[in-house]
């Protein structure tokens, strides 16, 4: 036996795989859940989960029962993630078309109906506006969110957005569900969506979907951000869609961590 077996925590092991078990297919599952798939008893499982509960890391609700990660576990993910050499290679991505074309570019990833921002640079010596590290209620408000919601298959897609908060910043927010619909599927025949003022008045952008490339799961999305006061919507379309299609792909390849990470 190694001298790394003899110093192998069982009990840190079964904690971690207890945190693996969630996903974007099981958001929430219950102690029995976790204890059968661990082959565990159940007051050994009770005492893992409380134990990840108390520490801040999954949530439990006293009626249901449910048990799931929590935002401290997310923040928590995405720190780890910064630090893997995945976000190096994003960051190559993301720098080389901002040194060639100097423009504000942001790579987030969704979580339920949050935005959580990974990487993002800025345009030279121009007014734009960053995305803070994490935004709620910002899926049908920003071109990252659409470009997300563009990746869900039609039988999810009208679901998911009769469940959305459709709170308005501006007026011109898409508030009707409808029209947000009609807007998410243009987005998909696209492979890009736009806003125009509706995170914020002045602000325009164009984005396109990140994928997991190994099991074609949209994560999140890039996009590219500009104001008024340098291009006309039309203008940013016909320029920087097929660009901006480019480099999601690119990025998408590095994605594969990204959806075990940030849930969805």
């Amino acid at each position: 036996m190694s001298k790394g077996k003899d110093y192998f925590s069982k009990s840190l092991e079964k904690g971690l795989r207890i945190l693996s078990l969630f996903d974007h297919k099981n958001k929430v599952l219950t102690q029995s859940d976790i204890a059968r798939r661990l082959d565990l008893n159940m007051t050994s499982t009770y005492r893992y989960i409380n134990t990840l509960v108390e520490m801040g890391y999954l949530e439990k609700n006293e009626k249901t029962k449910g048990i799931c990660p929590s935002a401290h576990c997310l923040v928590f993910c995405n720190n780890l993630f910064r630090a893997t050499g995945h976000l190096k290679m994003i960051r190559q991505v993301v720098d080389q078309v901002h040194r060639q074309h100097n423009i504000s570019i942001e790579v987030a990833f969704a979580d339920g109906d949050s935005l959580i921002r990974i990487y993002n640079r800025e345009a030279e010596e121009t007014f734009t506006y960053s995305l803070p590290d994490s935004t709620q209620n910002s899926l049908h408000t920003t071109a990252l969110g659409k470009a997300y919601l563009s990746t869900l298959p039609d039988g999810q897609l009208w679901e998911r957005i009769k469940s959305m908060k459709l709170m308005a910043r501006t007026n011109k927010t898409i508030t009707d569900r409808d029209t947000l619909l009609k807007e998410i599927l243009t987005a998909k025949t696209n492979q890009y969506a736009t806003t125009d003022g509706e995170y914020l008045q002045g602000l325009l952008a164009i984005a396109a979907p990140i994928y997991d490339p190994g099991s074609g799961v949209g994560v999140g999305a890039v996009s590219f951000d500009f104001s008024i006061m340098q291009h006309s919507a039309l203008a940013v379309r016909e320029k920087y869609s097929e660009l901006i299609k480019e480099i999601a792909e690119r990025l998408s390849a590095f994605a594969s961590v990204d959806s075990n990470l940030i849930g969805k």
